[in-house]
């Protein structure tokens, strides 16, 4: 009992600050009046940012379904990642970017850890797949944090522009993407991945048709690795 009352009032806090920074205002400014302030072009369309409807909804029902099964790792993970969320929310609203970013690398970290704990058969609803989606969108997420909070210092990039540095982004995602999908034989996360980068397309349009041609065309890679990538039996286990 004392496990599932640490995971539900961690799982709350976390809900409530992640809703109330879309649909209020923290700090006196909504987490997209933040994003939206700089012209980032590796960013997703505001719509995109709905997949923590069903972030929350599959966290939910995996806490509810495993009141008594989860292990003292598990509970621990599972509480540090609210916590995380809702520290990367906090600093992100007091405009302390890069603050922000080390908090999200760390939720990244401890997501990793716990979708870890599971099997690579086990991709069901009560077992890894609420961490696939929310591992993977948050990963997304690190990432567009890095282009914002570069792009709020006016780094000049190299020499390199902006849509080059986002295509780089863009191919670096999808090393990561088919990395998990290959080692760890999971379709979920690079399909988040295609739902961010399409939103990556919505947002540029054909104002950056480089990048959004870029990212459509990743996400066919994507695709691919999905449908046809096969796990090395030396990885079977």
């Amino acid at each position: 009992m004392p496990r599932f009352f640490l995971m539900t009032i961690t799982y709350v806090v976390s809900l409530i600050l992640t809703f109330s920074s879309y649909f209020m205002k923290i700090n006196g400014q909504s987490s997209l009046e933040i994003s939206n302030r700089f012209p980032v072009i590796f960013a997703p369309f505001n719509v995109s940012y709905v997949i923590w409807i069903v972030v929350y909804m599959l966290l939910g029902y995996w806490l509810v379904m495993n009141l008594k099964k989860t292990s003292i790792k598990q509970t621990v993970l599972f509480s540090s990642i609210c916590i995380m969320q809702a520290l990367a929310i906090v600093v992100w609203h007091h405009e302390l970017f890069i603050v922000s970013i080390v908090s999200t690398f760390i939720l990244v970290l401890y997501l990793s850890k716990l979708y870890k704990t599971y099997p690579l058969s086990n991709n069901s609803l009560t077992g890894r797949l609420p961490f696939s989606i929310y591992f993977a969108w948050v990963t997304f997420s690190l990432m567009t944090n890095v282009s914002f909070t570069l792009t709020s210092y006016q780094w000049n990039g190299f020499g390199l522009s902006d849509p080059l540095w986002a295509v780089i982004l863009l191919t670096l995602g999808v090393a990561i993407a088919l990395h998990i999908r290959f080692h760890y034989f999971d379709i979920i996360y690079p399909s988040v991945f295609i739902w961010s980068y399409i939103g990556v397309v919505l947002h540029n349009g054909f104002d950056e048709l480089l990048v959004s041609t870029a990212a459509l065309f990743l996400c066919g890679v994507l695709l691919v690795g999905i449908l046809f990538i096969k796990k090395n039996p030396a990885y079977q286990k």
